[in-house]
């Protein structure tokens, strides 16, 4: 009996190592863009600063714009 390889389980938080290439952006570009705002929203849980896939590939999608558009890009999508 042949056992089917389990599914890949997509994560739903990123670290900045992950979330950069996932943007297709160099992790040392990402931490610029942190460090002046231009990132998602970013979770905080414990000493891991997290970022949820969802929201990267919506801003992605978006054509990563500033985060004060984005997030009325996105207030405007949860108001329809």
């Amino acid at each position: 009996m042949n056992n089917p390889s389990p599914l890949p389980i997509e994560p739903l938080l990123l670290r900045a190592e992950q979330a950069a290439p996932l943007c297709g952006l160099a992790v040392s570009t990402w931490y610029a863009l942190m460090a002046s705002g231009q990132t998602p929203p970013s979770i905080k849980l414990g000493k891991a600063r997290l970022w949820r896939t969802d929201l990267l590939r919506q801003w992605c999608q978006l054509n990563c714009p500033t985060i004060e558009k984005f997030e009325i890009m996105r207030k405007g999508e949860n108001e329809s």
